[in-house]
């Protein structure tokens, strides 16, 4: 599997992770939509960047966390109890996706 196609199987496998809680809790699909694409191209980003002095481990975190802070902006006047968890997912998303380029590709 060459390395953009795994990118893509990975993006899948993050986006699927963090969109399975919100259909249980009967999310929008809008919202669940947005969330899937969020670490499906944050994994396509992962995969092709290198952040200066960061670790390996820690490139995925800083990607995901960059780009959930405009989702903890829009949440931070009505849904204030969910920036913990959206931070949450996306350091820890981001950390098995680092894991997942380090030893899969």
């Amino acid at each position: 599997m060459d390395h953009f196609t795994l990118s893509l199987a990975v993006g899948a496998v993050a986006g699927a992770l963090d969109v399975i809680p919100m259909i249980a809790q009967k999310l929008s699909v809008r919202s669940c939509l947005s969330a899937f694409c969020t670490y499906f191209f944050a994994t396509i980003i992962i995969f092709y960047s290198d952040l200066p002095y960061l670790p390996w481990w820690a490139d995925g975190m800083g990607v995901t966390l960059m780009m959930a802070i405009p989702v903890v902006l829009t949440f931070s006047g009505k849904e204030r109890k969910a920036i913990p968890m959206i931070l949450m997912n996306a350091l820890l998303l981001g950390f098995l996706i680092s894991v997942a380029e380090k030893y899969l590709a």
